[in-house]
């Protein structure tokens, strides 16, 4: 299942408290946030790969893939999310 990240009310680098905060910084905290959460799970994968229990397992090789999966289409999906909201931004600046 692809899970969308959301996006705080409130962004931790250094917001005082009833000071305005750019909807550009409270995007890139959200997209910071949600890469390291993908490296991690990357690194979780890598790691199981790697494991000889896990490539002796039909079972646990089945669920490798499966998580390998959902890990591709959500880096993929935000890649493209990413790509169509600079082009978007892009086109507002050229007008």
């Amino acid at each position: 299942m692809i899970s969308i990240t959301a996006i705080d009310t409130a962004v931790s680098s250094g917001a005082a408290d009833g000071a305005l905060v750019p909807l550009s910084d409270r995007f890139n905290e959200a997209f910071a946030r949600y890469y390291v959460q993908a490296g991690h799970e990357r690194d979780g994968i890598l790691a199981a790969a790697n494991d000889p229990m896990v490539a002796a397992d039909p079972q646990q090789l089945y669920q490798l893939q499966l998580r390998q999966e959902a890990y591709t289409k959500q880096v993929t999906l935000t890649s493209a999310l990413v790509g169509h909201a600079t082009k978007g931004i892009e086109t507002l600046v050229k007008s």
